[in-house]
């Protein structure tokens, strides 16, 4: 049992060498040979002390046996005596110089001394000798690990596993495959160690990190317990605990946790955590407090310069902060708040070459949803949005209290043209933070985008009382307000908007409500101050010539407009062209000029009609084969003024000239052009007593066969002779007649 190796023996080893020696059968080597078992028992236990005397004996009875001397040097190793042990270890070589154990011994003090070229002969050396010797590969690979060379350290760790499993070496195969970035096959490796090992606490934090690092806190936080439930007084668990909460924004839960572990241990790092935490709460004198308290542990300590650093930086004082930044990185290269702080100094300059390289890193070493978010504007100013959306998803992920994330993330989505999400980030933005009228307006617009005038104008309504004088926003609603034709309250924008700047878009824009809201007047007053300010304004003048057509319309019985609708002609009549305001009372030289366009003032007078003749009247160019409907009302009679803009064929004594229609119903009525007498003309109704010729027809084509007893005149009641032009009973010329025919050409106020 003595030569028993077995570390769990331990104690039975001890007892056997005991025994053993007490015999006065050994002596010289042999008795030293005993000593030495039974020193590397007392090793395998921890009692260091008696193991170092034991093997001193042995080496004074047995000089030249080396496992002695390679045994005493591990035993000044664990004692943190390198010099003793490099000798120890040199001696066994000399004295055993194959054998690789030594070698691999020697390559670990070497490497702890920063002797890397040394241990990697060593490492080197040992392979050679042993292929198969599993702890030279592991030994190798976390030398690489601490130079940075993490795809040879992960090789080496493969190979280590193919030639002997064991929990530990998994574990270092997960940290350096979590150091390279590859999580997902080192949380496989921390998997298989917790499963080589279920009670080891080591492994199921290793886990817990980085699903933290990935972003599932649940399943991290789990993990955590379970490793509690093992251990409950393990302040590392408790540690990274807070540090998960912390992560995910839960910073009142994790300096609750943070206050455990001090209670376990009163640690710098401890300390520092908390002070980050308190810092970034705006506990300001907290965190002093705790910096305090690191200075007196370590006066020497430098983790106190990087929240130095970021007081500094809050303060605007960026040398300052970056002074005490770059010390702290300079101590500790892996310090993520620090690297965060140093780069969030770099983004306030706008020097974001620097900033990202800062930010990168500390993202890699498990820096929260700030850093994410810091770094998507670097993106968003690069113009890369893919990556910039990409780690606002991540903030959000491992953060999602900030109101701020989902602004950002919806103005993304809204330059990618994903409107469905950016509309559902503005709803989380404003439920953390309703009072945001710019998020408000933003959603206004894109829900009346949508449709959903209501909600716009309920959005509007709401950045209004925050921002009242917005006249974008006033501008917005009014808008919407015209989509849902409440157009009373659209005036009511469109004064304010006029007052802050009357243009002529904009006293367009009231016009149209006003005559939305059948307010003729206004709305010709708003169209004619628009046409003032900008003669181009065709939208003005069309809106303005269609005016008179429109109000007539507003006062037309439901019943005569549904009779007008039924009587539509067959063939399509011309294209509706918007009238201009004709003024004619009499040929002069006013008419060689266009007419005005100031419809809405002119009132077309009732025309005369005979006394004898009552003809029913019908509306000029609706043709109807069988039935003639009556139009109810009559116009009024008034003997003693003329019809206005009435152009006959025949002399001025003729008195059976046909009244003009009645404008009972002009809107039916299609406009169309006026016909010269070259031109064929449709037929329409005779407006004379019935069985006798159309008179004003006959003078100028005499009289017609019983199968064409009447011709329908032109819709603008005016007829040419073949020497005599007449308009109304004033004799023209032909000029003056073609410049008045012209002047008509778009008009439909006779009808």
């Amino acid at each position: 049992m003595c030569a028993n190796q077995t570390e769990s023996a331990a104690a039975e080893r001890i007892a056997a060498c005991d025994q053993l020696l007490k015999s006065s059968s050994l002596s010289g080597k042999p008795a030293g040979v005993a000593y030495a078992l039974r020193g590397l028992a007392y090793l395998d236990r921890g009692d260091v002390p008696h193991g170092i005397a034991d093997l001193d004996r042995a080496i004074t009875l047995a000089p030249d046996f080396a496992p002695a001397y390679q045994n005493r040097g591990n035993a000044w190793y664990a004692r943190g005596n390198y010099g003793r042990a490099i000798a120890d270890y040199d001696t066994a070589i000399r004295l055993d110089p194959d054998d690789a154990s030594a070698y691999v011994n020697r390559a670990t003090v070497r490497r702890d001394l920063g002797y890397n070229d040394g241990a990697f002969e060593d490492y080197a050396k040992a392979i050679s000798l042993n292929p198969r010797h599993a702890r030279a590969f592991s030994g190798r690979g976390e030398l690489y690990m601490r130079q940075g060379n993490y795809p040879r350290a992960v090789s080496d760790f493969e190979q280590s596993l193919r030639i002997e499993p064991r929990a530990g070496e998994l574990m270092l195969l997960g940290q350096a495959r979590a150091e390279s970035g590859d999580l997902g096959r080192a949380l496989t490796a921390y998997g298989e160690a917790a499963r080589m090992d279920p009670q080891s606490v080591a492994a199921l934090n290793a886990q817990a990190s980085v699903l933290s690092k990935k972003g599932d806190y649940t399943q991290a936080m789990a993990l955590y317990d379970r490793a509690v439930r093992i251990d409950p007084n393990l302040p590392a668990t408790y540690k990274l605990r807070a540090q998960t909460l912390a992560a995910k924004g839960d910073r009142k839960r994790a300096l609750k946790e943070i206050d455990r572990v001090l209670k376990f241990t009163w640690t710098t790092e401890a300390l520092k955590l908390r002070a980050q935490w308190r810092y970034a709460d705006g506990d300001v004198n907290g965190a002093m407090s705790d910096i305090g308290h690191i200075s007196k542990l370590n006066p020497d300590d430098t983790s106190a310069l990087a929240l130095r650093g970021a007081m500094a930086a809050r303060k605007n004082d960026y040398d300052h902060a970056l002074a005490d930044l770059d010390k702290a990185i300079a101590a500790d290269p892996n310090d993520a708040f620090a690297l965060s702080e140093r780069g969030r100094v770099y983004v306030a300059r706008n020097d974001d070459a620097k900033a990202l390289p800062d930010l990168d890193r500390a993202i890699e070493l498990g820096a929260g949803a700030a850093v994410y978010r810091d770094r998507s504007k670097i993106y968003r100013k690069r113009g890369d949005n893919a990556k910039a959306l990409a780690d606002l998803d991540q903030a959000i992920q491992r953060d999602p209290a900030p109101a701020s994330s989902y602004f950002d993330r919806a103005v993304l989505r809204k330059v990618k043209g994903d409107g469905s999400g950016e509309l559902a980030d503005l709803n989380e933005a404003l439920k953390r933070e309703p009072n945001n009228g710019g998020a408000l307006y933003e959603r206004g617009l894109l829900r009346k985008s949508k449709g959903d005038s209501a909600g716009a104008i309920a959005d509007f309504d709401s950045a209004l009382k925050l921002s009242p004088g917005k006249i974008e926003i006033v501008r917005s609603r009014a808008a919407a307000l015209m989509e849902r034709k409440d157009y009373a309250k659209a005036i009511g924008d469109f004064d304010r908007i006029v007052a802050g700047e009357p243009s002529a878009q904009n006293y367009y824009q009231r016009g149209l409500a006003y005559a939305g809201n059948h307010d003729a007047a206004k709305a010709a007053a708003d169209f004619k101050t628009a046409l003032a300010k900008d003669r181009k304004l065709a939208d003005a003048k069309r809106a303005l010539d269609r005016l008179p057509a429109d109000s007539k319309a507003w006062k037309t019985p439901p019943a005569q407009k549904q009779d007008i609708a039924a009587n539509k002609p067959v063939e399509p009549a011309p294209p509706a062209v918007q009238p201009p305001q004709v003024t004619a009372a009499a040929p002069s030289a006013a008419e060689d000029r266009p007419p005005e366009t100031a419809v809405a003032d002119v009132t077309v007078p009732e025309p005369a009609v005979k006394a004898e003749a009552k003809p029913v009247v019908k509306p000029a160019s609706v043709v109807v084969a069988e039935a003639k409907p009556k139009i109810d009302a009559k116009p009024a009679v008034k003997p003693q003024q003329k019809p206005e803009l009435t152009a006959s064929t025949g002399p001025p004594t003729a008195q059976a000239t046909a009244p003009l229609p009645p404008r009972a119903a002009p809107a039916a009525i299609p406009a169309t052009q006026p016909e010269t007498a070259a031109r064929p003309r449709k037929p329409e109704p005779s407006q004379s007593t019935p069985g006798e010729p159309d008179k004003a027809t006959s003078r100028v084509h005499g009289e017609h066969d019983d199968t064409n007893k009447s011709r329908a005149r032109t819709k603008d009641h005016f007829a040419k002779s073949s020497t005599e032009y007449y308009i109304g009973k004033q004799r023209v010329s032909e000029a003056q007649y073609r410049r008045f025919m012209r002047g008509l050409k778009f008009t439909d106020a006779f009808r």
